[in-house]
């Protein structure tokens, strides 16, 4: 239950948070604790029962309806429901009653042991976190749930996303506010980021051969026992406390009665606007985002705003139409062999580049050998690791990759075993086709700006003033351009809230998202609305610094 006290330990952790923090810091009452004075963080999230401890001690339920406010659940268990199902069974029925759900006495248990463990009586945390608003308030409020734990004292950074992102990359942090949205509709979408040496694993070291070896194995089994044997992986990996799932996200925002066709997506990028359209004659659809856009290369891209931005500019073999199914994309049809191991895809010959160039089948095996190249240092190439060769492509090198342009018009891709979701993971932004010719004469400017990146999608990035807006202009070359009905989209990044419902209200844009403050007062109007989405946010607890040492 999210209390009277916890409310106003926030409120004083907002108005007061220099003045908590040094008194927290200071080395306390030896007598309840382990008796070592001050540890550092690595040596204390080394410890699991520290991890476990941080997981337990905060309410989920209180971030939901305080915070948040938004139609977002609470959640102990990494992979989120609804997002796979076998025979209708959604996979999360098998993860129900794993992780840590919050329990403030048992966190205090766990906590106490870790300090003897460890021998440590004060321990000071950092948090990053976003700048925008609900990242601010949502750091002070887990600061304001660990001071529960005597001896913590936690310190928030907010920062903008790129280099939130960039730190979060390079493991410097003690724990970090993140979140993980599906990129296809299967549990290993979410299990395959905690494997050794991908994504989160890799910022918070972990590093379990067990959990390892159970993911392997669950990729070579039917669907059914697949599934199972992917929640006892997920169970041991929750367990180990290096990621620490807060809630499933929700959404509440408000959408103008004239704006129609936005799709939100359950997985990928949250919207797609090819099919959207507003009942005024200039065609013109204004909206805003939290956080401006990190990158537009194919290769480095990892986050929501660039996928969303190259979801509207860019096309892979396939995509997802409004209902959620796969439809042709640049490849206009596809087989697959009887055994499921090769696929092979004829590609239309009516889609180009916004320089002129045509789109071809060169231009996929350039794009996924690129990403799979180690010189790129790609976060993202282990989603390609079903693509013969993908998984030792950094030691064997990328020609003896399973990805092949037979002619200008047909690509062949070879599996190591059967994906059902391949035609879903080809819609995905990583799988889009790169242009050699094109990357190569941008060199590390690939990607940084509007007159770095070329488009083949439905709109065209035309003008890009970071960490202040953005527009796309429909591009006349696409090949399905007369089923896209919008002329323009602009963006503008706003990271408070407040100012951007005042844009709404100014008619300055025609959606905006709502926080826990304004659901009250337009929860009764019309153009209140509601989304779902295959979205978990977490801590990561970085934890395996002290051990790689």
């Amino acid at each position: 239950m999210f209390s009277r006290k916890k409310l106003t330990v926030m409120a004083t952790v907002a108005l007061l948070s220099t003045s908590l923090l040094a008194g927290c810091s200071s080395s306390g009452d030896s007598a309840s604790g382990g008796g070592g004075g001050a540890a550092t963080s690595e040596e204390v999230l080394a410890n699991k029962n520290a991890r476990n401890a941080i997981a337990m001690a905060i309410d989920k339920q209180g971030l939901c309806d305080v915070i948040l406010n938004n139609g977002s659940a609470p959640m102990d268990r990494f992979t989120p429901v609804k997002l796979a199902s076998d025979n209708g069974k959604d996979y999360a029925d098998l993860t129900e009653g794993m992780g840590f759900s919050y329990n403030e006495e048992a966190a205090k248990e766990a906590w106490a042991k870790a300090k003897e463990e460890v021998g440590f009586d004060t321990v000071e945390l950092e948090l990053l976190t976003f700048d925008h608003d609900s990242g601010k308030r949502t750091g002070e409020f887990i600061q304001a749930e660990l001071a529960d734990l005597e001896g913590l004292s936690v310190k928030v950074t907010n920062l903008p996303f790129e280099q939130k992102l960039e730190r979060e990359t390079n493991g410097d942090f003690d724990l970090a506010y993140s979140g993980w949205g599906a990129d296809y509709p299967d549990p290993l979408t979410f299990l395959s980021t905690m494997e050794t040496g991908y994504q989160f694993a890799k910022q918070v070291g972990y590093d379990n051969p067990e959990y390892n070896k159970l993911v392997k194995e669950a990729t070579q089994l039917p669907t059914t026992e697949a599934y199972v044997k992917y929640a006892e992986a997920e169970k041991m990996m929750l367990d180990d406390g290096f990621l620490a799932p807060l809630f499933q996200k929700g959404g509440v925002f408000l959408e103008r009665d004239y704006v129609s066709g936005v799709v939100d997506n359950s997985w990928g990028a949250d919207y797609t606007y090819t099919y959207a359209d507003v009942d005024k004659p200039e065609k013109v659809l204004n909206v805003s985002t939290s956080a401006d856009i990190p990158t537009l290369d194919v290769s480095k891209s990892t986050d929501q705003e660039s996928f969303q931005t190259m979801n509207s500019t860019m096309e892979g073999l396939t995509r997802i139409d409004a209902d959620g199914k796969v439809q042709p994309g640049v490849a206009e049809s596809w087989e697959t062999s009887e055994d499921g191991l090769t696929w092979t895809f004829k590609l239309r010959k009516g889609s180009t580049w916004s320089n002129g160039t045509p789109v071809t089948a060169k231009d996929f095996e350039y794009s996924w050998k690129r990403t799979l190249n180690p010189e790129t240092a790609s976060e993202y190439g282990y989603i390609m690791n079903d693509i013969v060769g993908a998984v030792d492509a950094a030691k064997n090198g990328v020609d003896g990759v399973g990805v092949k342009a037979i002619d200008d018009n047909t690509l062949e891709v070879k599996l190591t075993r059967p994906v059902a979701y391949f035609s879903e993971l080809m819609s995905f932004q990583v799988f889009f086709p790169q242009n050699q010719a094109f990357v190569e004469s941008c060199g590390e400017k690939y990607g940084t700006g509007v007159e770095y990146q070329i488009y083949n999608g439905p709109f065209i990035l035309k003008t890009w003033k970071m960490e202040d807006q953005f527009s796309m202009d429909k591009n006349p070359n696409y090949w399905d351009a007369s089923k896209v009905k919008l002329n323009t989209i602009n963006t503008k990044v706003v990271k408070d809230i407040g100012a951007d419902v005042n844009l709404y209200e100014d008619k300055q844009i025609d959606r905006v998202k709502l926080n826990s403050d304004f659901v009250d007062k337009y929860k009764d109007s019309k153009e209140f609305k509601t989304r779902e989405s295959a979205s978990v946010f977490m801590l990561q607890v970085n934890g395996g610094r002290e051990t790689a040492k």
